[in-house]
C-alpha cells in the first residue's frame, strides 16, 4: 500500500497503538505530538490520510482542520477524526469542519481500517477528478488556473514563515517555427519533451505548468535567485543538446529562454508581481540572443 497516514495525538499510547495498526496492514504511519508538527509535516510529506485528535497541546483538532485543507497541495485531504468526545453535537461540528469522518476512542482495529479504506477510495475518485481538472492534457503537468492558486499558496506561506521563494517563466525560443517547419504533431512532442526534462530534472517540491502555449511557470518554493537560475540552466544545458525527431528521421535541437524572480519576499506584496518581473525577465532574455535565463 505504502500510503502515508498522519497521526496527530499527544497520547503516547494512543500513538503506539495506531502506528501498531498502521504498521500492521502496511500503512506508513507519521507522527505528530501537536498542531505545529503536523503542519510541518504535511508541508513536507505527500500525506493520504490525517488521524486528528480534537484535543491538542496548542490547540484543537477543529481548529487544524481548515488549516491542513487550506496547506494540502491538491486542496483536500481525508481527515479521520478519532476522539473521546460522545455527543452527537461533536460529531456534526467536525463534519461541519471538514472532517472526512468520525470514530470514537478507543478506537477498534477493524473500524479504523474500514474508515481508512473508505476514505482512500474517495481520495482516489477525488484525486482523478481533480486531476482532470488541474492538469493540461498534452504535457501531464498543471494548467494555468491551478498555477494561479498554487503560486497564491506557496507565496502565503513562504511569505508567513519568512522563507524564499521563486517563480520562473520559461517560452520555448522560434516555437512557430518548429510547427511552421516541421508540423503541430512534432511540436506537441517538444512541449511534451520539455516537460518530461523540467519533470526529471527539477525537484519533486517544485510546481510545474504550462501556463499557455508554448509558455511554462515554475514555481520554486523554498529557493533564492541565484539557486533557481542555476537549476533551470541546468535543464537549458541538457534540452539544448537534445535531439528531437521528426516523422521523416531527421533531427534538431530546441532552447529556451527564462526569467527568475523572487527569492527574499520581504518586500513583495503580490505573487502575481513576480510573475509581471518573471514575464519581463523573459522579454529580456529573448531581446538578449535567447537561450539564456535572466534573474532579478
Amino acid at each position: 500500500m505504502n500510503n502515508k497516514i498522519l497521526i496527530v495525538e499527544d497520547s503516547m499510547l494512543q500513538r503506539q497503538i495506531l502506528i501498531r495498526w498502521l504498521t500492521k496492514h502496511s500503512y506508513i504511519p507519521i507522527s505528530a505530538n501537536n498542531a505545529k508538527e503536523a503542519r510541518e509535516i504535511i508541508s513536507k510529506e505527500d500525506i493520504e490520510i490525517v488521524l486528528l485528535d480534537w484535543e491538542l497541546p496548542d490547540g484543537t483538532g477543529i481548529d487544524l482542520i481548515n488549516e491542513i485543507l487550506s496547506s494540502s497541495p491538491t486542496g483536500w485531504l481525508p481527515i479521520i477524526m478519532v476522539t473521546s468526545h460522545t455527543e452527537p453535537e461533536k460529531m456534526k461540528e467536525a463534519i461541519e469542519a471538514g472532517a472526512t469522518d468520525f470514530i470514537r476512542k478507543p478506537a477498534e482495529e477493524i473500524e479504523l481500517l474500514a474508515r481508512i479504506y473508505s476514505a482512500l477510495r474517495i481520495k482516489t475518485l477525488q484525486d482523478l477528478l481533480r486531476d482532470t481538472a488541474i492538469k493540461d492534457a498534452l504535457t501531464g503537468l498543471y494548467n494555468r488556473r491551478y498555477m494561479d492558486e498554487r503560486i497564491d499558496q506557496e507565496f502565503q506561506r513562504c511569505k508567513r514563515h519568512n522563507h524564499p521563494m521563486s517563480v520562473a517563466m520559461i517560452d520555448i525560443d522560434y516555437f512557430k517555427k518548429v510547427n511552421d517547419t516541421y508540423g503541430h504533431d512534432v511540436g506537441d512532442l517538444v512541449l511534451k519533451t520539455l516537460a518530461t526534462e523540467l519533470k526529471t530534472k527539477l525537484r519533486k517540491s517544485d510546481i510545474l505548468s504550462r501556463y499557455g502555449g508554448e509558455e511554462f511557470v515554475i514555481v520554486l518554493p523554498e529557493t533564492g535567485l541565484l539557486e533557481s537560475k542555476y537549476a533551470l540552466d541546468k535543464v537549458r544545458d541538457h534540452i539544448s543538446t537534445h535531439a528531437i525527431q521528426d516523422e521523416t528521421g531527421k533531427t534538431f535541437q530546441i532552447s529556451f529562454s527564462g526569467g527568475v524572480a523572487g527569492g527574499d519576499l520581504s518586500s513583495v506584496t503580490s505573487p502575481f508581481d513576480l510573475l509581471k518581473i518573471a514575464d519581463k525577465n523573459l522579454y529580456d532574455a529573448k531581446h538578449q540572443g535567447r537561450n539564456r535565463i535572466i534573474e532579478s
